[in-house]
């Protein structure tokens, strides 16, 4: 299933006036340039159907429909609950429980996220292809955001870890956090022994950054609000070990089975997002689900 997208824009006092200038300024990036030419994309000015080297004037209306993207048959479309917290024709924000994967792994078919979003999308007609922008631990639950073509993913992707695209996570660890907030800067990278997992190594790491502040304190554990200025896999379950306080049921990170609760409690809280087409300011967030719900109850005693 294949299906059209379609922009539009009004050329500005300050815009690039050569078509092709114009739309690198809008953040279309070459692969996007070569789609739009190759695979039926068209540009229309005013009406009437321009090529890359047209000369443009302030106030002209452009409507750009994009070459067609044919989704991948290496993830198959599944039927499964979505939550959704925003959705426009830019992209979609949805609400992951604990226990999924994001994407499918090479040699695995069982269901995940993007298997669920594709169902989702092709029965509302839309094109079907996925565009992950921010992914989850299969143990993390929280908001997670797809976009629905390359030209929105691309934008997005240009504002991940600056101040228009900011997350932020809710983690309760172990023992009580001191100084109460801060911020955690290690580098972090793969660890030699075994692959899938993260290490904070001053050698060979990339430079990681972690804000994070205390929002609730138990007897022997607290709830913190954390910040990430950085990406990193494994970031802030890397952090949080390296301070002394790892997250409460991170098993790959503690060796130690936590009768509390079956996973780590983490879970991405709120994103602020400046929205990179409409430049509307969306502030979304996810309530803390049940099962770590009930932690805080029993940490409270």
């Amino acid at each position: 299933m294949t299906t059209k997208r379609y922009l539009k824009f009004t050329v500005q006092e300050s815009d690039k006036k050569i078509l092709r200038k114009f739309l690198v300024q809008k953040k279309f990036s070459n692969s996007q340039l070569s789609n739009l030419k190759n695979n039926d994309g068209m540009i229309f000015v005013n009406h009437k159907l321009r090529h890359f080297d047209f000369k443009l004037k302030t106030g002209d209306q452009m409507l750009i429909v994009m070459g067609e993207e044919t989704p991948s048959d290496l993830i198959k479309p599944m039927e499964g609950q979505l939550d959704v917290v925003f959705e426009d024709k830019y992209f979609l924000v949805i609400n992951k429980p604990p226990g999924i994967a994001s994407l499918p792994a090479k040699a695995r078919t069982s269901k995940t996220m993007a298997n669920i979003v594709k169902y989702y999308l092709q029965q509302k007609g839309e094109n079907g292809t996925i565009h992950l922008v921010t992914r989850l631990d299969r143990d993390t639950s929280g908001l997670m955001v797809f976009a629905k073509n390359s030209y929105a993913h691309s934008m997005l992707d240009q504002i991940l870890h600056g101040d228009h695209f900011q997350k932020y996570y809710l983690a309760i660890v172990y023992g009580q956090v001191s100084p109460s907030e801060g911020k955690v800067d290690l580098p972090i990278g793969i660890d030699p022994d075994e692959f899938y997992k993260r290490v904070i190594d001053y050698e060979k790491g990339k430079q990681s950054q972690t804000l994070y502040r205390t929002v609730e304190t138990f007897s022997d554990a607290s709830m913190i609000k954390l910040k990430l200025l950085t990406g990193r896999t494994h970031q802030i379950r890397v952090h949080m070990k390296a301070i002394g306080h790892p997250i409460i049921g991170d098993f790959m990170y503690t060796k130690h089975a936590e009768p509390l609760i079956n996973r780590q409690a983490l879970h991405c809280t709120e994103l602020k997002i400046v929205h990179p087409v409409t430049n509307e300011t969306l502030d979304l967030t996810a309530s803390l689900p049940q099962d770590m719900t009930d932690l805080c109850q029993k940490l409270r005693g």
